[in-house]
């Protein structure tokens, strides 16, 4: 049984956006893939306080839902992120939830899991949602596999047609990609050298500071074994050589 974790930036559990995504998830076989969908409201999430020490410690200070929700992202085969278009851009609530993830973002945290993108909007902002967050899913180590807006006008929302056609298609990826093994994308490669210069800095920094600092990302680095390859994609293979592919 596969788990798709499906997170809606929306506080609508019969919104737009929620409905995009149940037509995808509805075409899936029940007897392969277990579905849960959260919203803002499920998880007491607190204000970024802007400390940095998620960069330090690789999780946040604040005692609240944030690491139950990045549990079920990590724990999940297929993750599926959605907003509807606020003002042109996704909601507070998954800011938040992005903001105070940041660290994901310099240790390519998702390891390659497959993710699909939705937006919903009315009558603009066709990618001011999918755009913005492709890019952060895949400077956390995400692999888009599919994206798609719907919007009221052009008459999508409401289009039997437009919607059979989308739905299934992103159903018939999410069928193929959650039985292999995680792979990479060329946006990732580009940002890896980048990320691994980095966090090597962090290293030759601690050891040259009579200061006692830890730093969480460049520990993450090292423990997964990221710092042995020269880009993501060698380093995947590797991980996942010996993954049974049962389909």
């Amino acid at each position: 049984m596969k788990k798709i974790f499906v997170l809606i930036g929306s506080r609508q559990k019969k919104g737009n956006t929620a409905g995009f995504a149940k037509r995808i998830t509805d075409r899936l076989d029940k007897e392969k893939f277990e579905v849960e969908y959260a919203f803002p409201q499920d998880f007491n999430i607190a204000p970024c306080m802007g400390c940095s020490q998620c960069f330090v410690r690789t999780n946040c200070v604040n005692r609240d839902d944030l690491n139950l929700l990045h549990e079920k992202i990590l724990e999940s085969d297929l993750f599926i992120i959605a907003s509807p278009v606020y003002m042109h851009y996704f909601t507070a609530d998954l800011k938040l939830i992005i903001d105070k993830s940041s660290w994901w973002a310099h240790t390519f945290r998702l390891q390659g899991k497959p993710v699909v993108i939705l937006s919903t909007c009315g009558t603009n902002g066709f990618d001011t949602v999918t755009k913005p967050l492709g890019e952060i899913m895949s400077y956390m180590g995400g692999n888009v596999i599919a994206s798609a807006n719907a919007a009221m006008i052009p008459d999508q929302l409401d289009n039997e047609e437009w919607m059979e056609k989308v739905s299934g298609e992103i159903a018939g990826r999410i069928n193929k990609y959650a039985y292999i093994p995680h792979e990479s994308n060329k946006y990732i490669e580009r940002t890896f050298p980048y990320m691994k210069a980095s966090v090597q800095l962090q290293k030759e920094h601690k050891e040259n500071s009579n200061l006692d600092i830890e730093f969480g990302e460049y520990n993450y680095w090292r423990d997964t074994g990221m710092l042995n390859y020269d880009s993501f994609e060698d380093y995947l293979k590797e991980k996942y050589k010996c993954k049974e592919v049962v389909v």
